[in-house]
């Protein structure tokens, strides 16, 4: 019985890896376009690059953990809210003034699109 138990545990804990796994290495693509994009705006030093990713991938693991927390929608949005402006501050430590300064035009410019999904 403990081993069939010990099977069962070990399996569900390797599908649970897996599929953690899977969610890591997207997130780490994506932080590596973001990067990309912002390299292209910002003229990054390599160091920069680094960080930021580092940084990307940190606070977007944040947020599917506030996606799939059972929080109530409006909870979601608030906590959502939070970890980008502590993101943004914690970015502020990475990049020059002038480059922050362009970092947050460009978010301003980004925000102010119409939503393409609408």
């Amino acid at each position: 019985m403990s081993i069939i138990l010990a099977v069962l545990f070990t399996t569900a804990s390797s599908a649970q890896s897996i599929i953690q796994d899977d969610a890591s290495r997207k997130v780490e693509m994506a932080a590596k376009d973001r990067v990309e994009k912002w390299n292209d705006e910002l003229g990054l030093r390599a160091k920069q690059m680094v960080l930021l990713e580092k940084k990307f991938i940190e606070f977007d693991l944040k947020r599917l953990k506030v996606m799939e927390a059972d929080f109530s929608p409006e909870e979601k949005v608030e906590r959502l809210k939070d970890l980008k402006i502590l993101e943004t501050k914690d970015i502020r430590d990475i990049l020059t003034q002038p480059q922050y300064d362009r970092y947050l035009l460009l978010l301003e410019k980004e925000a102010e699109k119409p939503d393409p999904g609408q």
